[in-house]
């Protein structure tokens, strides 16, 4: 909320935030609404699942499917960074991607 605040504040357009979903998650649990909310100030999104920071798949609190149908709707053409452990081997680990196949 600090660095938002302050991107506000200064309102330079190369001054953006980063949307973590880990964090937002954890600290706040409202994912969808502080998205609509930051979504002209953020630059870059970053994503993992809750509450290991393991592979966004559907084995934690957030449904990534979900989350990726919001981004696809509310237009964002930005980078999604992912941060995240690997419950298993690296291979196993990218599995969750073959859900986006059939994405726009």
């Amino acid at each position: 909320q600090k660095a938002l605040h302050y991107v506000k504040k200064i309102n330079h357009p190369n001054l953006k935030v980063q949307f973590d979903v880990f964090h937002v998650q954890i600290m706040d649990g409202s994912i969808t609404q502080n998205l609509k909310e930051q979504y002209p100030y953020i630059g870059h999104i970053q994503i993992s699942q809750v509450p290991d920071r393991g592979e966004p798949d559907e084995n934690g609190e957030i449904c990534f499917p979900y989350f990726f149908n919001l981004l696809d709707e509310m237009g964002y053409e930005g980078i999604v960074g992912c941060e995240y452990v690997p419950r298993g081997s690296t291979l196993q680990g990218l599995k969750w991607m073959k859900g986006l196949e059939n994405r726009k």
